[in-house]
């Protein structure tokens, strides 16, 4: 007789994320409804909800919950001065899967920032995304049934819709967990 097999780890589905004043989730709010016509080619995110993620680090084991929390806080995160820039989309050419606004204002800051949850994230034993960082709010999320034709029109629409360049000042990095439910995900702040 074989042995049990071993009960998997616990996890948790986490990202890493700075958090957006409600006068910004306003504008972003605002953006979307100038978008509104498209609306069958794509799945709006929740203003509520909106985020800079940082990082994205998916099912990872419970137990480096507090490591990553204590590798955050040895940062010395500085206040960043950011702008709501233009819309874009993800991928930049070909059929497209997201829809966000980008950001302007102290860029390279902000890349330092991620720079140093790069060695957080690998100092816990975690693989980080090798793709570059590109800042960016996500408003939208292309539908599987959305035709080429509808997406094309959301695509050829995003340079009219201009946001106000709002600036705000950033706060510390904070650890997020996303729960999936059949409404959209939510997010809890860990730390």
């Amino acid at each position: 007789m074989s042995d049990p097999s071993p009960t998997a780890e616990p996890t948790m589905r986490l990202f890493i994320a700075l958090d957006l004043p409600d006068e910004v989730r306003r504008e972003l709010r605002d953006v979307q409804m100038r978008l509104s016509a498209h609306s069958r080619a794509v799945r709006w995110s929740d203003p509520v909800g909106m985020h800079l993620t940082l990082h994205f680090l998916g099912e990872t084991p419970e137990r480096l919950v507090e490591p990553l929390l204590v590798g955050m806080r040895t940062i010395a995160a500085p206040a960043l001065r950011l702008s709501l820039d233009r819309l874009g989309c993800f991928p930049p050419t070909g059929s497209l899967r997201v829809v966000w606004v980008g950001l302007s204002g102290d860029l390279a800051g902000l890349e330092a920032l991620f720079q140093s949850l790069v060695s957080v994230v690998q100092s816990v034993g975690l693989p980080t995304d090798p793709r570059p960082f590109t800042p960016h709010i996500t408003l939208a999320r292309a539908r599987p049934a959305a035709t080429p034709a509808e997406l094309r029109a959301l695509r050829a629409a995003l340079p009219a819709v201009v946001p106000q360049p709002l600036t705000w000042q950033s706060e510390r990095p904070i650890l997020f967990r996303s729960q999936l439910t059949p409404r959209g995900a939510i997010y809890t702040p860990l730390g």
